[in-house]
Parts: structure tokens; C-alpha cells; sequence
């Protein structure tokens, strides 16, 4: 018997028998199809997906890696302007323009300020932790995730990195972030 094809908004289980996973959202309780594709249940994991047939861009789903950029930071929490990419893997079209990492979402342990991981301006790759039509929670815990390029707060000048820090080649000024392991190495 062939797979049922799945439609955006399609009825797929309740939230109570499954977890929602890739390309699903949750509503009253229910999971619905993010995208176009075919259900896929993990039994071990009791999640159930939706394994894409399209090639539209995804939008933001749980587990997702995204890039954005910090627009303004505060003590506890800084707006990142998601922006549209495109990767092997896939193609990424944010449905908001902004969401909001908060500071208990940067890395285990305690973060006292949240300006002293991240400036604006600092390009940065993020995981979606969750995805709701009004509100993305994003995370930055783990090597791949952080600034991936950072600015001099002086003189705008890419940071390079030294050891654990960064150093502006033009100016000197030294400075710190929370950097993925691929910092100035990945494509920004």
C-alpha cells in the first residue's frame, strides 16, 4: 500500500500518542504536516515526522540549525534576525524575521550577562529548540553553535580568533565570545 501523501495543516496523530518532530507542528493537542511529505513514526522515540517531498524551503522546525544575525542585546536575552539560506542539505526561509535567545539557552552553566557572549552585529548559527507559529526558541549549546564571525566594537574589522579569544588585526582591540568551533570558517 503506497504512503499517504501529507499537505501543510493535514492531521497526522494526537500530540497524547506521539511527539511532534521534523516538518510537524502541534495545535489543540493534535499534530499537524508542516510540509508537503509522507508520515514516518519512530516507535523507540514515540515522535512521529514528516519526511519532505518538496523542494520549497523549509521553515523553521525543531532541531534545525539557522544563521541570523544579533540586532540588540541585553543582560538576559538578544534578538537575532534570522535570515534566509541555502545549504546542501536544504533551503531555510524563516517565517518572522526575529526571535529571541535567552540566556539560560547559550551554553550549560551560569551566564551572568549575556553581552559578555554576544555583540551586535556578530553572525551567528543557532538550533530551533521549538517552533510555533508566533514564537521560535532558539539555543546556542553545542561545539557547532555560537558566532561564526564577529566584528571589532572599535572599528568594525573581522575578529580573528586567538586561542580562546578574538583579536582585531587592525586596531589591537582584544574582546571575547561564545563562538562555534567553525568560527571564521563557516560560509556567513
Amino acid at each position: 500500500m503506497p504512503e499517504e501523501l501529507l499537505f501543510p495543516g493535514d492531521f497526522i496523530v494526537n500530540a497524547e500518542e506521539f511527539l511532534p518532530g521534523m516538518g510537524t507542528y502541534v495545535e489543540e493537542g493534535k499534530v499537524y504536516a508542516a510540509e508537503v511529505g509522507t508520515a514516518k513514526k519512530d516507535l523507540d522515540k514515540r515522535e512521529v515526522s514528516v519526511e519532505s517531498k518538496s523542494r520549497t524551503p523549509t521553515m523553521q522546525k525543531r532541531g534545525l540549525e539557522v544563521m541570523g544575525i544579533v540586532a540588540k542585546t541585553s543582560e538576559k536575552a538578544a534578538f537575532v534576525d534570522l535570515f534566509p539560506f541555502e545549504s546542501d542539505k536544504h533551503r531555510f526561509a524563516p517565517i518572522q524575521a526575529s526571535t529571541v535567545l535567552r540566556v539560560n539557552n547559550i551554553r550549560s552553566g551560569f551566564v551572568k550577562d549575556l553581552r559578555d557572549e554576544f555583540k551586535i552585529g556578530d553572525i551567528v548559527r543557532v538550533k530551533i529548540l521549538e517552533a510555533e507559529p508566533q514564537n521560535v526558541v532558539v539555543s546556542t549549546e553545542g561545539p557547532n553553535l555560537g558566532v561564526i564571525k564577529a566584528f571589532c566594537v572599535k572599528c568594525r574589522t573581522p575578529l580573528d580568533k586567538d586561542g580562546k579569544d578574538l583579536v582585531c588585526p587592525a586596531c589591537g582591540w582584544k574582546d571575547h565570545r561564545h563562538m562555534a568551533k567553525d568560527y571564521r570558517e563557516a560560509q556567513a
